[in-house]
């Protein structure tokens, strides 16, 4: 068995050593700009036990899954992924094999929901399955789309999973459904514990939290996302709803009031520290409602959704990591959730003739794909990378690329590959071009002799 002692993580050395030197001389907590860690490490992630305290243990994973032992049973908190939940479970239960009480999941994506079946002989003895009341929903909706998602997304952001354990683990029901206002209460072995439905999350609109009242510990799933501190996905391309953020700026409120000392994670490691914690979520909330704030003032002073997505950035003071949620999407998405796809541009864009329709229209006009492309690389040497790779797009609707444009795209994604791992870093992001840049080499080795 590997069991270690719950120790600070590369981002807790860093951030200690940002209290060292990098605090002003008052003591004011320091809120990192970015972090180390990214969402492609957690598949890398080795399954081991980690101690939190005497009675709270951690069997880490791609998702964590956590077990807190009592007197009274054991409460366990979310299940991780399906391949890893097993091993997961057996870590946890040499610790303590008393009866599991509850298994709260946090939310009904498949690395919190996923190993559910291994908990199934104490969720048939009689441990509720706790959930919020919007998890039946989200967990069906998610269903409903896998098929489609996991076509055009494997091999681009994520690995492929077998149809058939996705919909294991979407059958079970839960047995008790938590309301957004009305929080479930129970105790077990002298324990408090305290389970709160956020209104909104930056996973989706089913978080569910645990709270340990007594001794200032909050379980927090995939609230905040996968990193600590980082800009929320209000909106993630590999493809879900919209995440409303004025509710999850209240479920951040009622997370600072009650100014946690510990947040165990369904990622990474535990972030500790009471002030540190209350400022990060603050920063979190206030950048949150800035970017809110400047989107509803652009579009109420008349600007189009794609200058908000260029011009709106956080102020130095709300900087946090863009490792996995992006300002600009962010945008988007709120505009998108307030005012809908339809931006009163193109009548055309109401029905069902897409702009590509006349692509090929516009490649004769401009005699040939070869005048296209070429026009193409003279706005790329003029710095307009994104211009050029659209008119590459609009060149492609002719015919397949020649060697010509394969080489100009090529060299367009990997720059904008290497400038958004410069930059950001951003998973999907750089995912998406790297994968651009696969298939495009692939494209292009193929046309060579």
């Amino acid at each position: 068995m590997i069991y270690r002692e719950a120790l600070p993580s590369a981002a807790a050395f860093l951030l200690c050593a940002l209290f060292l030197v990098g605090a002003p001389a008052g003591g004011e907590v320091v809120v990192p700009k970015d972090v180390p860690e990214r969402a492609r490490d957690l598949m890398k992630a080795p399954v081991e036990l980690v101690r939190i305290n005497d009675f709270i243990q951690m069997a880490r994973g791609v998702g964590n899954v956590f077990m807190v032992s009592t007197p009274g049973g054991n409460v366990v908190f979310d299940t991780g992924v399906t391949w890893q939940s097993e091993q997961q479970r057996a870590l946890l239960r040499s610790v303590s094999d008393g009866p599991v009480t509850h298994v709260v999941v946090s939310h009904a994506h498949g690395d919190h929901n996923g190993g559910i079946a291994a908990w199934k002989v104490a969720l048939d003895a009689g441990a509720e399955l706790v959930a919020h009341e919007r998890y039946p929903y989200m967990n069906r909706i998610y269903g409903d789309t896998n098929e489609y998602l996991w076509k055009v997304r494997t091999g681009t952001l994520y690995p492929v999973q077998p149809a058939a354990l996705v919909a294991e683990f979407r059958s079970f029901e839960p047995t008790r459904l938590v309301d957004v206002h009305e929080d479930y209460e129970f105790e077990a072995g002298g324990v408090r514990f305290q389970v709160i439905a956020a209104e909104n999350s930056a996973e989706g609109e089913d978080a569910l939290l645990l709270w340990l009242p007594d001794h200032g510990i909050l379980f927090t799933g995939d609230f905040y996302g996968c990193l600590y501190p980082m800009v929320p996905n209000l909106y993630t391309v590999r493809g879900e709803k919209v995440r409303e953020p004025l509710g999850y700026v209240a479920a951040l409120d009622r997370l600072i009031a009650l100014e946690p000392s510990m947040l165990l994670p369904a990622h990474f490691d535990p972030v500790h520290g009471k002030e540190y914690i209350v400022k990060t979520l603050e920063v979190t909330r206030d950048g949150v409602q800035y970017v809110y704030d400047e989107t509803v003032k652009g579009m109420n002073q008349g600007k189009s959704v794609y200058q908000l997505m260029r011009d709106i950035r956080l102020p130095p003071a709300l900087e946090i990591s863009q490792g996995h949620g992006k300002v600009s999407w962010n945008v988007r998405a709120i505009w998108e959730l307030l005012a809908g796809w339809f931006y009163y541009e193109d009548v055309a864009d109401l029905y069902s003739v897409p702009a590509r329709e006349v692509f090929p229209d516009l490649v004769e006009l401009a005699g040939g794909p070869a005048a296209v492309v070429a026009r193409a690389k003279k706005r790329f040497l003029a710095g307009q990378g994104l211009e050029a790779l659209r008119l590459l797009d609009v060149a492609k609707a002719s015919g397949p690329e020649g060697e010509v444009a394969l080489r100009l795209r090529l060299t367009i994604f990997e720059e904008m590959l290497a400038k958004s791992l410069a930059t950001y870093d951003n998973m999907s992001e750089t995912g998406i071009l790297q994968a651009s840049v696969k298939q495009t080499r692939e494209a292009l080795e193929a046309k060579l002799p």
